[in-house]
């Protein structure tokens, strides 16, 4: 009962004796004999998940997200031995199947001041780090015979703050349904990760984002379309539309139509032949001045032969998608 260390029983005749040490000794007998007593033994953990859905539209990586994941540990193992050695690397405690000697064993450790050394975790190795400050932490996990777990690499990082165990080395990857999952993580995926613009055989066209899986859902029918992960400007949307043989008469194509400094578009021939100032897009379609500008684009490669249907890699990172419908051309 001193003053530096804890408040603890002392034991006589031995010299290393503290309340760091009595906790890790106490954590490995008492979770060993949870382990081994208990029909059940749950692991819970939110996985890595990649999506499902196979997008054609935009050029990078598949959305990444998590899907919570719960494993019984007793079904996989069914011995788990105190200060066993693995490979080169002691375990505070190892879970090893004595039915299947060739399943990767996974180790427990306790971590009370110090945590799991850097050449165990890079040895590939799956570890179940425990960090435990109090035997009313030892209680809980003995009591309810769950680990409620955070992958060290998590890249959620609410959890950050709430890491009593971590795993090291649970690489499995699950998958997810992308349909109503990103309202789920709206802080993470709050950025809609597709552009689609459309265009009528009437002339009018609009714009709008939407996630990968919902473009189907969302576009009208019978339209030439253009998709992509990129901003582009309507002016060298409309030039690709162009080549690609559908016929356009819009301002934005206009070689008379200037954007000002304050991004306003106006049109240069207002005070010369009395036109609107800031015209509608659509005046193009009567207007007798109106000029297409072929100017060559520095967003898209010029397109000699244009098909129909094409999908072209503008760089390695990006894609764009055209459709253009030929019932209405």
């Amino acid at each position: 009962m001193g003053k530096v260390r804890r408040w603890h029983f002392v034991h006589k005749n031995v010299g290393n004796c503290s309340y760091e040490s009595y906790l890790h000794k106490l954590a490995k007998i008492r979770i060993r004999q949870a382990f081994l007593s208990s029909e059940h033994f749950f692991l819970s953990y939110n996985a890595k998940a990649i999506c499902s859905y196979d997008c054609p539209f935009v050029g990078s990586s598949k959305c990444v997200g998590e899907k919570h994941v719960e494993f019984d540990l007793r079904r996989y193992y069914d011995t788990c031995e105190i200060e066993a050695t693995y490979n080169q690397y002691r375990a505070d405690l190892l879970l090893t199947s004595s039915t299947k000697p060739k399943l990767d064993p996974v180790l427990i450790e306790i971590m009370v001041t110090h945590k799991c050394t850097e050449d165990k975790i890079k040895d590939g190795v799956r570890i179940i780090e425990i960090s435990v400050q109090s035997e009313e932490q030892i209680n809980n996990i003995v009591n309810n015979c769950k680990l409620n777990a955070v992958r060290d690499n998590h890249y959620n990082y609410r959890y950050l703050n709430d890491r009593n165990i971590t795993l090291y080395n649970f690489n499995k990857e699950e998958s997810f349904d992308p349909v109503g999952r990103f309202d789920e993580y709206e802080d993470y995926f709050s950025q809609k990760n597709t552009i689609v613009f459309w265009l009528n055989n009437q002339g009018q066209f609009n714009s709008f984002n939407c996630h990968c899986y919902e473009v189907s859902t969302k576009l009208p029918p019978n339209v030439h379309y253009y998709i992509t992960e990129r901003a582009t400007p309507f002016k060298t949307i409309f030039q690709e539309f162009s080549k690609r043989g559908v016929k356009i008469r819009n301002c934005f194509l206009c070689k008379f139509s200037k954007h000002t400094l304050y991004g306003d578009r106006l049109c240069i021939l207002y005070k010369k032949h009395n036109l609107p100032r800031k015209p509608s897009p659509y005046y193009g379609a009567s207007c007798p001045h109106y000029r297409e500008d072929f100017g060559v684009s520095q967003y898209m490669t010029p397109i000699e032969q244009p098909p129909s249907t094409e999908q072209t890699d503008c760089s390695q990172r990006h894609k764009f998608y055209y459709h253009i419908c030929k019932d209405i051309l």
